[in-house]
This record gives C-alpha cells, sequence and structure tokens, in this order.
C-alpha cells in the first residue's frame, strides 16, 4: 500500500477510546427519580441545610439497610447533598423547686464582756465608777432539711442553688452539708462549704454542687457563727434526657404447622433492622410463654432456637412492669417462627420497634425539592453530607431547619424495589464493548507481531 494512503493505526485506538468514555459516563451519569420507586414533595423552606423524618413507609419500602438507596432532587432533578442519621435522644436542663423543712432549732449559749461606766459631778471634783460583768447571749440558728426526691423520682442534681438570709449580712455563712436515705444516717459530703448572699454574677457562691446521686436528703447546718439563718428558697438544676423516638411496625403472623408442631411464622417486613421485637397476646390480660426460632432460609428445618421459654405479655403497665422486649441486633433474621405453651383464643400480635431516622440535606435555593427512594438496582450515589461538612454531622443536625415530606407518589414504580431479571442494557453494553476492545487489541497486536516478524532478516 503506497504511503500517502496507509491508514494511522491509532485512530482505532483513540476512536475506541472516546466511545468507551462516552458510554461510561452514560452508564454512570446522575441518578433520575424515575430511578426510584416513589416520591415526595419537602416543604419549601429558604435555609439551606435543611432535615426532615423518615416516615415508616420509606424504611420498610428501603432495599439497602442502611437506607442509601434513597436521595434528594431540586426542580431541576439535581442530586443534592445528603446524610440518613438517627434522631439522637433529647437532652434539656431542667429547674425544680425542691420543699425544705427546719430540722432542727436550738439556741446556742455565748457570753459577753459588758463594761459601764458612770460619773458624778461635785463642786469642784469629777468621780467616774467602771463596772465590767459577764452576761449570756442568745443566738439562735436552724439546721434545713431539703428532700432531693419530692415526687419519688431520683435526679442527678448539677447543682442546687440557694436563697437565704442570714446576720450579719456581710459576713460568710459557711454550712456543713450531708446527705442520705434516712434521717439518723446522714453522711457528710463537704464538712464546710463557704456562701454569701451577693448577686454576683458567679452562682457558685450562692450554689452547692457535686451532690451525690440517689439520695432522698440533704441536710445544711451553720458552722460559723452567725446569729441567724433563715432559708427562703431551694432550686434544683438538672438535665432530663428524652429517650430517642422510635416508630413502630405492627404485624399478625401466620399460624403453620410442621413435623415439629405448631408455630407462628413472619417474614422480615424490610431490610433496615428493628431494634426491638415484642410480641403481643390477641386477648386483653394474657401471657405468651413459647421458644423462639430464627433463620435466613425460608425451609422450617433449618431454623435455630434463638430463645427458649420465652415470657411476653399484654398486661397493664399498673400492674405490673411492661414486658421486656427481644433485642433484635442479635439476630437478624429472615424469617421468624415462635411457639406458644399457653393457650391464644385469638391470634397474637408482633410489634417492631424501629429507629426514628432523619435526611439532613443541603439546599441550592432552587426548590421545592423532593425525595425519591426504592431503588434495588443502586447504580449511583449522590455526595454525602458528611463528608462535605466539617465537625460533627450530629450538630448540622440540630442546626438543620425541620422541614415536612408530603404524600407519598410514584416515580419509577414498584418493580424498581424488585431486583431485575436481566442486567440493564448499559452494563451489557459495557461489557460487549470491553470485549470488543480486547478483540481489536489482540488484533493489533498480532499484526504488529507479523510485521515485525517480517521486517527481521532471516
Amino acid at each position: 500500500m503506497p504511503t500517502g494512503q496507509r491508514k494511522n493505526p491509532r485512530m482505532p485506538k483513540i476512536a475506541l477510546s472516546i466511545l468507551l468514555l462516552s458510554l461510561y459516563c452514560q452508564a454512570q451519569a446522575a441518578p433520575e427519580i424515575r430511578d426510584y420507586a416513589f416520591q415526595a414533595v419537602i416543604s419549601e423552606n429558604d435555609e439551606k441545610l435543611q432535615r426532615f423524618v423518615l416516615p415508616l413507609e420509606v424504611i420498610l419500602a428501603s432495599t439497602r439497610t442502611d437506607l442509601s438507596d434513597l436521595a434528594v432532587f431540586n426542580v431541576d432533578g439535581k442530586p443534592m447533598p445528603h446524610s440518613v442519621v438517627v434522631t439522637p435522644a433529647t437532652v434539656s436542663d431542667r429547674v425544680i423547686e425542691l420543699p425544705f423543712h427546719k430540722f432542727d432549732r436550738f439556741l446556742q449559749q455565748q457570753t459577753k464582756i459588758v463594761t459601764t461606766r458612770e460619773q458624778n459631778q461635785q463642786a469642784n471634783s469629777t468621780s467616774e465608777l467602771e463596772t465590767t460583768e459577764r452576761i449570756a447571749v442568745q443566738s439562735v440558728r436552724n439546721d434545713y432539711l431539703v428532700e432531693l426526691a419530692p415526687d419519688e423520682e431520683t435526679r442527678s442534681f448539677e447543682r442546687l442553688e440557694l436563697q437565704w438570709q442570714h446576720e450579719p449580712a456581710s459576713q460568710i455563712l459557711e454550712v456543713r452539708i450531708e446527705v442520705g436515705n434516712e434521717l439518723d444516717r446522714l453522711r457528710t459530703i463537704r464538712p464546710r462549704k463557704s456562701l454569701t448572699n451577693s448577686q454576683s454574677g458567679d452562682s457558685d457562691w450562692r450554689s452547692i454542687n457535686s451532690i451525690p446521686a440517689h439520695n432522698k436528703y440533704l441536710r445544711l447546718t451553720p458552722v460559723n457563727a452567725v446569729t441567724r439563718f433563715e432559708l427562703q428558697q431551694v432550686s434544683g438544676h438538672y438535665q432530663e434526657t428524652l429517650a430517642a423516638p422510635t416508630l413502630v411496625h405492627t404485624l399478625t403472623p401466620e399460624l403453620v404447622s410442621d413435623e415439629a408442631g405448631e408455630f407462628y411464622f413472619f417474614r422480615y417486613p424490610s431490610v433496615v433492622r428493628a431494634e426491638t421485637m415484642r410480641i403481643i397476646p390477641g386477648d386483653k390480660h394474657s401471657v405468651i410463654v413459647g421458644d423462639l426460632y430464627v433463620s435466613n432460609s425460608s425451609e422450617p428445618e433449618k431454623r435455630r432456637l434463638a430463645e427458649r421459654g420465652f415470657r411476653q405479655h399484654n398486661l397493664s403497665d399498673d400492674e405490673v412492669k411492661p414486658s421486656r422486649p427481644f433485642n433484635m441486633s442479635r439476630l437478624y433474621p429472615a424469617n421468624v417462627w415462635f411457639s406458644s405453651k399457653t393457650d391464644l383464643p385469638s391470634p397474637p400480635q408482633v410489634a417492631l420497634g424501629y429507629p426514628q431516622y432523619e435526611v439532613v440535606f443541603l439546599g441550592d435555593g432552587n426548590g421545592p425539592y423532593r425525595l425519591a427512594w426504592g431503588n434495588h438496582a443502586h447504580e449511583t450515589l449522590t455526595a454525602s453530607l458528611g463528608e462535605l461538612l466539617e465537625g460533627n454531622l450530629k450538630e448540622f443536625q440540630q442546626r438543620g431547619i425541620l422541614v415536612q415530606l408530603g404524600s407519598t407518589e410514584e416515580a419509577g414504580g414498584a418493580e424498581r424495589l424488585e431486583p431485575q431479571a436481566s442486567l440493564p442494557w448499559k452494563k451489557w453494553l459495557l461489557w460487549a464493548l470491553l470485549v470488543i476492545a480486547a478483540l481489536v487489541t489482540g488484533r493489533m497486536a498480532y499484526r504488529l507481531y507479523r510485521e515485525m516478524n517480517a521486517a527481521s532478516p532471516s
């Protein structure tokens, strides 16, 4: 072939690279709302950092244990950076007024030296009589008993802030502090604590801190020579922790029979794991005693015993404590069986407790935004908010404005929740291109090998 008509051997490589790159970009394109099963509109807000609570139906429809098959889109269909976090427990600062009583009233006997002088003046002389005597002085001092658990609830107080009057007011008040659960068995925790009723910004001058928990009483006894001590108010400062909210999904198990006997059976309703499970009798004031079995196989012969002789009930909380729920974090089953050794006229119920999840996302001001969820293929990932923000994500979660999620609408349809019967066309095309690229590369290597052999001498 003439030199002017020889093809550039690099052209097939370049064309193939361009084709592969374009198809790879198509396969890795940003997700769209139609890639997900369902969608819902998020209420509009101008804040950049927003958050909303995930409904139970979103958790049950997820195809990923970490709820990663959801995305937040702006009005133009662009995915927004987001993260899924568990709603934490709430810690609030509380103040309670504590009752107190005069525990003891006593008179402290003291003595004082008093000097008197008398003068007599006559015609040309003045006389003076000085008399010195010791007299008794009485001072009244009160001990006070503070009730730390007036409502029978024990608290861990950060500090007790006091209001009182004492004389002389300019003198520092020093008290001994005792605590305990019985009046005749109080123990001293601070033999001397200095207090002053000065209205300064430092509350430590009017407060008692480092108080041991689980004590019913606290006694204050003046230890220095103040002539009067009248307690007026005691405020207990503490932190109250409210348990993290949970979502409960209730289902009715199916009664099945096999060679091993009768069992109540249900399939786990979601890939997201519940934290707890309670088995609730269908009849009021009833008790279930039985054995619990779990398995990841639907074949009954492969089930394994998880707990023997469990007890669950629906008795009133006023009569006994609620039945202990099962901790599901150690089981992770796909199928659950349980038997009942007691007669159950009505089918029992199963209550699964899920943690409450929130989605925190960073908006771009281009709303309204939409949440889309349920994608079994899960081919693409959107940016994680935790990787973009510096610091603790829980801190940003608290700063994010709480918005609401609208009603559920269909996006790509419920078939997105199921595994696809065949590979997507993009993956097929990528595999085909990889095979073609391997064949083209092999052919070029073979031609180069032949040209090198032809050019070399015999």
